[in-house]
């Protein structure tokens, strides 16, 4: 017999354990979740998965399509309501997630005020460890509202759901400007070389032209190509992975400094780290690391 959709208050029931926090503000619900994901269910309504802490690998299959992939901190996950979901995590380190659910009805009535189009009409499409700086902004606020019974009141957080909302119709559904297609990029074994490459010599001076000669291409191309195929530059990406990396050693590793933290992921001194932290997140690294440990 098939289940009936999970609720934002019937999410915790899945759960191994407890959430570390769980708030709600009128439409919307967050839970801080402080376990590796392992569950099939259907959920009511939308959902946005923020990983916090931690690195593991993890499987998903959403009505039949199944990935599978490492997710670092900063990844996020979106599931579009009704979609059969399975999850299942797999790791032997701690690791924390933000889990946000999104009503259907507070979608389809921002569609309706501020898109020409049915809200019937429209699909939020699932994504699977993407990059979004503004999703991961605000969420991390909300965050800290929910760890802190909403300091800033409920003005802000309904503030903060509605300008979210906005930007997962525009980024993230039917609705969304399809991107272009690309054209000369990596093959997928090439790409993978150079990501694990990446990953391994953070604390190390990464060149274009290491990267370029893992992938068997000139630097021009390879630029060129690792922009279509992951939608930022390698400067940038590689920027990414530090900070990245850098708020899992904050929460993982509490006993190293910023200081030891920054050389580990390479930045030249704390205030470079500081400076990079500060515009991904838009914390500093020692306010990020007290936040998560009141």
């Amino acid at each position: 017999m098939e289940q009936r959709p999970v609720t934002a208050s019937q999410f915790q029931d899945l759960l191994p354990t407890p959430p570390h926090v769980s708030t709600a503000w009128k439409t919307f619900a967050l839970h801080v979740v402080d376990a590796p994901l392992h569950m099939t269910a259907t959920f009511a309504d939308s959902v946005v998965g923020l990983h916090v802490a931690g690195t593991h690998r993890v499987r998903q299959n959403v009505d039949g399509r199944v990935v599978e992939g490492r997710s670092d901190p900063g990844n996020l996950t979106l599931f579009p309501s009704h979609a059969r979901v399975t999850i299942d995590a797999k790791t032997s380190v701690p690791l924390r997630f933000m889990v946000l659910f999104v009503p259907d009805g507070f979608l389809s009535r921002v569609i309706a005020e501020h898109w020409d189009a049915d809200p019937r009409d429209v699909e939020v499409i699932w994504q699977f460890l993407t990059r979004d700086p503004v999703v991961e902004s605000i969420m991390t606020r909300l965050g800290v509202e929910a760890q802190n019974d909403s300091p800033s009141g409920q003005l802000y957080a309904e503030s903060a759901c509605e300008f979210l909302a906005e930007h997962i119709i525009h980024s993230y559904s039917s609705l969304s400007t399809p991107p272009p297609q690309s054209s000369g990029g990596l093959p997928g074994g090439r790409l993978k070389i150079v990501l694990e490459y990446i990953d391994d010599a953070l604390s190390q001076p990464i060149a274009l032209r290491q990267l370029a000669a893992l992938a068997g291409v000139s630097a021009r191309h390879f630029e060129r190509a690792f922009r279509q195929a992951l939608g930022v530059p390698p400067h940038a990406y590689v920027l990414g992975r530090r900070v990245a990396t850098a708020r899992d050693l904050l929460l993982s590793q509490r006993a190293l400094t910023v200081e030891q933290i920054a050389t580990q992921v390479g930045f030249s001194s704390s205030s470079h780290l500081a400076s990079a932290f500060r515009r991904h997140t838009g914390y500093s690294p020692a306010i990020f690391r007290r936040m998560h440990f009141l």
